[in-house]
Formats: structure tokens, sequence, C-alpha cells
């Protein structure tokens, strides 16, 4: 593990001044306490009148993320942990896939087959009740549905598919299975290439990424510029890529803190 993430505060503001893209968790980055802050949802208007993309890169599901991108002010949003990314266009949305449509749905019904009878043996655990709008992962729900949180098992199971081989990665509410190759950063720098134009060296200057969890370490491997909300402590200890910064303010309330620092940093 490398050295703990620094506040907030003393990320440069000339730093700060470079960042176009701003790439964010969903879950318990910009919600708080499973709703989206009023002041949250401010500050991504905000960001996208000084021209910043603002795109979510969530495990969440295909049907809820085509949803965030309709309403909120984004740029797009990366879902099913890397699997598809849903960009707006004019009044409506194209889905872009990792690999082939067809193909990344055979995968997904083959890893249900597989993963389901290893849940059985976890009768705390199930999967999301939002698996059926998923297009490319499978997803477990350990802390979202689940009262309480289902840790333990939780890790048990997540061990035992990385035993198998499997791309399995958690979340701050769910073990998401991705297909092999998926993952956050994969996508985003697909994204950012092919959809923006902005090649993986420029990105390192003019990408800012925020997160909260273990399933958002590739992201944190790959920007310099990187920070997690306070809510990501907990997990900083079985992390190998930390970010670089962290919030004072937890969930949504520590994303404003840093696109309110990103805003006051324009001349």
């Amino acid at each position: 593990m490398s050295n703990s993430p620094q506040p907030l505060e003393w990320l440069d503001a000339s730093v700060l001044r470079q960042v176009r893209y701003l790439f964010t968790d969903f879950d318990d980055t910009l919600t708080l306490h499973g709703r989206l802050p009023a002041v949250t949802l401010q500050a991504l208007y905000d960001l996208e009148a000084a021209g910043i993309h603002v795109i979510p890169v969530t495990g969440g599901c295909a049907g809820w993320s085509d949803m965030m991108v309709r309403v909120l002010p984004i740029a797009g949003v990366i879902s099913e942990g890397g699997g598809v990314f849903l960009q707006p266009s004019q009044r409506s949305v194209q889905y872009h896939y990792f690999n082939d449509e067809a193909a990344m749905r055979a995968q997904q019904a083959e890893l249900l087959a597989l993963i389901q009878p290893q849940l059985k043996r976890f009768s705390a655990l199930s999967l999301t009740k939002d698996q059926q709008f998923r297009l490319t992962d499978v997803a477990i729900d350990y802390a979202q549905d689940i009262v309480p949180p289902a840790t333990q098992e939780k890790e048990a199971l997540l061990a035992d598919f990385l035993t198998l081989g499997l791309n399995a990665k958690a979340s701050s509410i769910h073990i998401n299975i991705c297909q092999k190759g998926v993952d956050k950063y994969a996508m985003t720098e697909r994204v950012l290439t092919e959809f923006f134009g902005v090649s993986s060296k420029a990105a390192k200057e003019c990408v800012l990424y925020v997160g909260d969890a273990p399933n958002d370490e590739s992201m944190f491997a790959q920007f310099p510029l990187s920070v997690g909300v306070a809510n990501i402590a907990p997990h900083l200890d079985t992390l190998t890529h930390l970010p670089r910064f962290i919030t004072n303010g937890a969930g949504g309330a520590g994303f404003a803190e840093l696109a309110e620092k990103v805003l006051t940093s324009r001349p």
C-alpha cells in the first residue's frame, strides 16, 4: 500500500484548472445514505455550466443508467462496471458495448448459470433486484436491500469467485461479476479515446476521478488526479492503489466539496 491520501485542501488549484472530464462512481460517491443530495445535484449542473464533462462510472444496471443519462446533467454513463457505455444523443440514448452485444448477453447467461449454485450456499446474500435490467454482468446484493450488511458472507463468496478465476469486485453495496477484460478503467479509456478524442497520455492531466470503494481501484491506479470521498476510509488498508486525495465530507457531500474546489480553481 502506498502513502495515505492527502487532504483535499492540499490539491493545488493550478492542477484543477486542467480538468475537463470528471469521472465518478455513483453509489455512496454521488449519493449519501442512498439519496442524491440537493447540493450534489446543483454541483452537477454547475460543473456542466463550466464546461466540465461529468461521467458516472457505476456497477449499477443499464436500466438505471438509462434513467441517469436522460435526466441528469451528465455526458454519459459507464454502466455495469464497464460493460456498456450509455451516450446521450439529442433526444435518444446510444448503447455502446465493451464487446459484441449478442456475445456479451450469451456470456452473461453463462455467468448466471455458474454463479447461482455458489450463491445458494450463502442464505444472507441474493441477486440484486435489478438483475433483470442488467445487460452484461451479474450483481449480488450484500448491503443495498440487505440490513444489516452481510459483510462476512460477501467476503467469503467474493473469495470463492476469485478462486474460480471470475472477474469479481466489491462495491459499497454489491459484488459485481463482469466478463473477462471488463472493468471501469478499460471502458473509461475507450470512451475517452473513441468518443472524446482524449489520448491515454492526455487523460493523465485533464481527467479527475472520484470514488469510494475497492472496485474503484483500477481508476485510482491509472489517474494521477484521483479523489476518494471520506467514506472510503475503512477500505484504505485493503487497497494497493489509493486515491491521492480525500474529501472531508462523505458521499455526495464530499463530491460537492470537490466540485466547489474544481469550480473555484477557474479564473
